[in-house]
């Protein structure tokens, strides 16, 4: 049987149970069975957070990605790896979702990526994705725009940008960034937050 993605959770918030950790040793992401980022500090664990719906599922924001129908879930990490990842069932067809952190392949470089790949595996599944980031906790307001075409959310020193693939023509609102598509036969999608100082912008 199929189960709606807000079955999973009750006044907002999914069971601490449901979550799974994906990280590249500096910092790290809280990822519900529904496809949610809840938890992400910026740019380092000990700094404050950008997405912190796990503490506040109204104001603390997050990063979701899911199909629009009602699905089921199945996922896993990729053996020996910290690549998570999540197949969406729906009535229709199944898409499979790839999260991880990068790292650079030499140093450490000041920004940090965040990488969600949506794979086609049958028929056909609409998705839709949203990020609302809530700088801080929630307690300070970030700024969203276009620049050069790429919607960016600053706040203070950090610069968050949401680059796409094949993932729906982003719409940049005054409090979030989202898009929707389809993927056809072969096909697969990408979204990265890539994040920096704003000095470095």
């Amino acid at each position: 049987m199929l189960t709606e993605a807000k079955t999973l959770r009750v006044d907002g918030y999914a069971p601490i149970a449901d979550y799974a950790v994906i990280g590249d040793g500096r910092t790290a992401a809280l990822v519900a069975t529904d496809g949610a980022i809840d938890w992400l500090c910026l740019p380092d664990l000990d700094s404050v957070s950008v997405f912190a719906a796990l503490l506040d599922a109204e104001r603390g924001g997050s990063f979701s990605l899911c199909p629009e129908p009602a699905f089921s879930v199945e996922r896993r990490y990729e053996p020996g790896t910290n690549v998570l990842e999540t197949t969406f069932t729906t009535a229709e067809g199944v898409v499979r979702v790839s999260d991880a952190m990068l790292l650079p392949a030499v140093g450490l470089a000041p920004f940090r990526e965040l990488v969600r790949q949506v794979e086609w595996v049958a028929g056909r599944v609409p998705m839709r994705w949203r990020v609302a980031p809530r700088f801080d906790y929630g307690r300070r307001e970030a700024s969203l725009a276009m620049r050069s075409g790429v919607p960016v959310a600053a706040s203070g020193s950090l610069a968050l940008a949401v680059c796409t693939w094949e993932a729906g023509l982003p719409s940049c609102e005054q409090t979030c960034i989202s898009g929707r598509f389809e993927l056809a036969e072969g096909q697969c999608a990408l979204l990265v937050l890539a994040v920096r100082t704003r000095s470095r912008w």
